[in-house]
Formats: structure tokens, C-alpha cells, sequence
């Protein structure tokens, strides 16, 4: 394909920029009119930092002085933004039609900011070189600008963040010392992706901004997996990632809370905390769109421990919640039976351990064909009843204990399954929540149901005993169901 002079000068310019290998070209050393600064974040009164101190740099070199002399002025740059900075930058950003002109250095700014330092290199080559080409001045999204324009803007901004990719990308391969024959895939991988990023260049420089940025973002994704298949993960990734698990969560919980809602169950302050999480994740997207992932993510993070908190308002079973507890029970299940298998080859005894596990595999399946049937409640219900046969195999490795101790050790148990629940019944009425006049009837019962354990244990009827625990357990369950 042929391509102008100037056209190539200018891909070859700019690459050599936002690379950084500007001053290893001798003939280009004097080009350099501004500093290259790079920013990951909004910069505005009160911050800190070496990104304002090359911003400082920035504007004294471009004719916006910060001051004539002492803190701030040329070569006596700062790293604080205070009312000087913000006064350039006002100055700067009406030169350069940015609206708002605020004096705060955001993404508009600083989309601004990289077509500035081409132009101004642009123009500095030219005078070396004699090569001249009309160029209009760039503007930016914000101000009066033409539809042609914002598109320049867009992929200046996608190019940019395609070059901090690859950046990441070559450090990480660099580093990565597992295999030869991988990192040499990885290489190659890499120089696809340098071909794509020059050809994003050239579209850039003969103004096709939509393929541009379209091959920008083909970049930004291809270097993204080079970068991870070395073992590394961009922030931008990582934001990602984040933000989608958030956005998941969100919707489970606004589910949870539509169906207790529908069900009459108490949902407590759930409302108002899907409302706040939604704010602070619609906070974490426009960061993220921003490309201040850093900040995306706190605000994806606060959003899910409020989401988290709003979960435990909402008085109801979830498909999750079911799914879970019966995976757990499966886990603890395949636990003990290596421990059985283990003390039979050890010699031990282990008959009534396998009759207490082959129990809690069948209140498993009923368990796992409840969640079938979208019984989430009793899916729990059963996974705990199997979780508790599980430890009673376990405890009768080797020969149980004593009847005795058996029914004595499982009534002192749901003695004090009881004592809690009663308590939170008790919190419950004194918070006037549904649900807590029948679920004191339930433990009531269950209370009678213990007192009568009590007596047979007197009695020494110890299979009674574990018959009237059992209808106490599960009544203390029905109670906790109605809260």
C-alpha cells in the first residue's frame, strides 16, 4: 500500500511517542517540544503526585506558565495541585475549547492533552524536515465539536490504552521464564499484536478514526490475552472482572428481594441498599469508562459488601443458598468416607459408622432432589440433617460410645440449638417482625418435645431420647423458617 511521506513520518512518530523511544533517535531528539506524561487519573485541587508535576511541566513548556518563579514555575515544578495549577489549567483548557473549562484535568483533558503533544511534534518535525501538510487543530469532545472530531478524540484515547496493554504485555513475557517453546508463542503473539497496533496507527494518522479505533480495541483485547496467558492481569482486567461479578451479585440479590417481597417475607433495609449499590456500581462503570480502574473497583467493592449486607436483610432461601449447603454436606459426606475406609483397613471397627453415612447419603439425594423441585427451603433443611448423621458416622469410627453418652451428648446439643433460636425469636418481637407469633408457638413445641427427652433419659430409654431430639430439631427449624 502506498503511503505519503509525511503520513509515514507521522506513523513513525507517533510510535516512537507513546513508546518511548523518542530520544534513541538522534535526528528526532529536538522534536520533543512537551513532555509525556501519563495519566491514570483525574488530577484537580488538593492532589499529589508525580503525574502533576509532569503536568506542571507540561503547561509551563506550552506558554501556560504556572508562575514566574519560585514553587511551580519552569524547572521549579511541583508534585501538589493547588490554585496556580488549576489557574493554567483553566487557561489551557479555554485555548484548547475544552468544556468545562473547570480546572480540573479529566479524560477530556487528557484525551486533549495527547492530540496536543502530537501536534506540537508534528510541527517541530516539519520545521526539521521541511515537510509541511495542512492540519486542522484538534479539538475534543465537551466543546463545539464536529461528530469527525469526537471520533479523533475516541481513538486517540483506545490508542493509548492499547499502548499501555502491549507495554504490560512485553514486560510480562519478558518476565515470564516457565517454558521456552511457551514464551516463544507468547513473542509471537506479541509481534501480531505490535502489527495490529501500527495498523491502528495508520488509520489514526489518515484520519480513519472508526477503523482506528476498531482495531484499537482488537489490540486491547489480543494484548490483554498475551498479558494473562504469561501469568499477568491488567488493571483493566481486573476492573472487569470485578465489576461483572458485582453486576452478578446485584442481580441475585434484587431477585431475592422481588421474591420475598412477592412471598410477604421481611426484606428490612433491602431497598435502600440496592439503591445505594446500584449508585455506587453506575459509580464504577463510568470510572471504568473513564479508565480510572483503580477507583472502579473500590466502587465495585464498597457496592458488594452493601449488597452482601442487604442479602442478610432479606429473610429467604435462595437457590444459592440451597445449592451451597448441599454441596457442603456432599463434601463432608466424601470426607468420612475416607475416614471409614481408612479405619477399616486399619482394622477398626466401622459397621454402625457406615449405617450412619449410608443415612446421611440418602437425606443427600432427597436433599439434591429437592433443589430439582426448587425447594430451596427444604433442601436445607435435609442438607443440615445429613451434615449431622455425617459427623455421628464419624464420632462411631471404631465403635460408638455408649448409648448413654449418645443420647446425652444430643440432647445437650439441641438444648442449645434451642437456646438460640429463642433468641432470636426474642429479637424478632421486640423488632415486631412477621412471622415470630408462630414461629414461639413451633419452639414451644420443640421445648416439650426436649422435656420429654429429658424424661426418657431418666427413664433410660435412650432410642426415645434421639426420637424426641430429632421432632425437637425439626421443629426449631420450622421456627427459624418463619422469621
Amino acid at each position: 500500500m502506498y503511503v505519503s511521506t509525511f503520513s509515514q513520518f507521522k506513523y513513525l512518530l507517533f510510535t516512537l511517542v507513546i513508546s518511548g523511544f523518542l530520544f534513541s533517535v538522534p535526528f528526532l531528539a529536538q522534536a520533543q517540544i512537551a513532555n509525556e506524561c501519563s495519566f491514570s487519573r483525574t488530577l484537580e485541587m488538593g492532589v499529589d503526585g508525580e503525574d502533576v508535576r509532569c503536568l506542571q511541566t507540561f503547561l509551563n513548556e506550552s506558554g501556560f506558565v504556572i508562575a514566574e518563579s519560585g514553587p511551580g514555575s519552569p524547572g521549579n515544578e511541583t508534585s501538589l495541585f493547588r490554585t496556580l495549577t488549576k489557574d493554567a489549567v483553566v487557561r489551557w483548557q479555554q485555548e484548547r475549547q475544552v468544556s468545562p473549562s473547570s480546572g480540573v484535568f479529566g479524560p477530556v483533558s487528557q484525551a486533549a492533552y495527547l492530540l496536543d503533544l502530537i501536534d506540537n511534534l508534528e510541527t517541530a518535525v516539519e520545521e526539521q524536515t521541511g515537510v509541511t501538510t495542512p492540519t486542522p487543530k484538534p479539538e475534543v469532545a465537551g466543546a463545539a465539536t464536529s461528530a469527525q472530531e469526537e471520533k479523533r478524540v475516541q481513538a486517540a484515547v483506545l490508542i493509548e490504552d492499547a499502548f499501555q496493554l502491549v507495554r504490560d504485555a512485553e514486560k510480562q513475557v519478558e518476565d515470564f521464564d516457565e517454558d521456552e517453546d511457551d514464551k516463544a508463542d507468547l513473542e509471537e503473539d506479541l509481534r501480531d499484536v505490535r502489527y495490529d497496533l501500527y495498523d491502528a496507527l495508520q488509520s489514526f494518522f489518515d484520519a480513519d478514526y472508526s477503523e482506528s479505533e476498531d482495531l484499537a480495541r482488537e489490540v486491547i483485547e489480543d494484548a490483554r490475552d498475551v498479558l494473562e496467558d504469561a501469568g499477568g492481569e491488567s488493571d483493566m482486567s481486573e476492573a472487569e472482572d470485578i465489576l461483572d461479578d458485582v453486576e452478578d451479585l446485584y442481580e441475585e440479590v434484587e431477585d431475592a428481594f422481588e421474591t420475598a417481597e412477592d412471598n410477604d417475607d421481611s426484606v428490612g433495609d433491602a431497598e435502600d441498599m440496592l439503591d445505594e449499590a446500584r449508585n455506587l456500581l453506575d459509580d464504577a462503570k463510568d470510572a471504568f469508562d473513564d479508565r480510572n480502574y483503580r477507583q472502579a473497583v473500590s466502587d465495585a467493592l464498597d457496592a458488594e459488601e452493601i449488597l452482601e449486607d442487604a442479602m442478610d436483610e432479606i429473610d429467604i432461601t435462595t437457590q444459592k443458598d440451597a445449592e451451597r449447603a448441599v454441596e457442603d454436606a456432599r463434601d463432608e459426606y466424601e470426607d468420612a468416607q475416607d475416614d471409614i475406609d481408612e479405619a477399616d483397613d486399619d482394622g477398626e471397627e466401622v459397621e454402625e459408622a457406615e449405617d450412619f453415612l449410608n443415612d446421611a447419603n440418602r437425606e443427600i439425594k432427597r436433599a439434591e432432589a429437592a433443589i430439582d423441585d426448587r425447594d430451596w427451603d427444604d433442601a436445607m433443611k435435609l442438607a443440615r440433617k445429613a451434615e449431622k448423621l455425617v459427623d455421628q458416622a464419624v464420632d462411631a469410627i471404631g465403635g460408638s460410645d455408649s448409648q448413654e453418652d449418645e443420647a446425652k451428648d444430643a440432647l445437650d446439643d439441641a438444648w442449645d440449638e434451642y437456646q438460640d433460636a429463642d433468641d432470636r425469636v426474642d429479637d424478632a418481637e421486640d423488632d415486631d417482625d412477621r412471622g415470630w407469633e408462630d414461629a414461639r408457638d413451633l419452639l414451644d413445641e420443640a421445648k416439650d418435645a426436649l422435656q420429654d427427652a429429658e424424661d426418657e433419659l431418666d427413664d433410660e430409654d435412650w432410642d426415645d431420647v434421639l426420637d424426641y431430639v430429632d421432632d425437637a430439631e425439626d421443629l426449631i427449624d420450622e421456627a427459624l423458617d418463619e422469621l
